[in-house]
């Protein structure tokens, strides 16, 4: 009973650590550049990171500053706004690299 008990022990520690891996994350600030475009049936988005600043798979970016439009941009805006990268850890990058390339395979794939 003991030797039950122990086990189911470890494989909870075993999990709790591999969550712990798992969820992990990095923080990066800094200042990027946002060009904005929306218009009727078009919305185009692009972020100038810092040098420093790379994304990977698994990582999510903030933008943490939206100018005011009504609607329509009429044209591209460029503005400056403070940004956050959540760097995922090495074992959520790896899972999420290898399920992509499952998803894109059966989209390849599929008749």
């Amino acid at each position: 009973m003991r030797r039950g008990l122990g086990a189911s022990l470890l494989a909870g520690a075993a999990i709790a650590a591999l969550w712990h891996w798992y969820t992990r994350e990095t923080l990066l600030r800094g200042t990027a550049t946002v060009h904005l475009q929306s218009e009727h049936e078009h919305f185009h988005l692009h972020v100038d990171l810092p040098s420093a600043m790379e994304i990977e798979p698994g990582d999510t970016l903030i933008i943490e500053t939206m100018p005011e439009v009504a609607g329509e941009t009429h044209g591209e805006i460029t503005y400056t706004s403070p940004v956050r990268v959540h760097k995922a850890s090495w074992l959520r990058r790896n899972v999420i690299k290898r399920s992509s390339i499952i998803e894109i395979s059966e989209l390849v794939e599929h008749p």
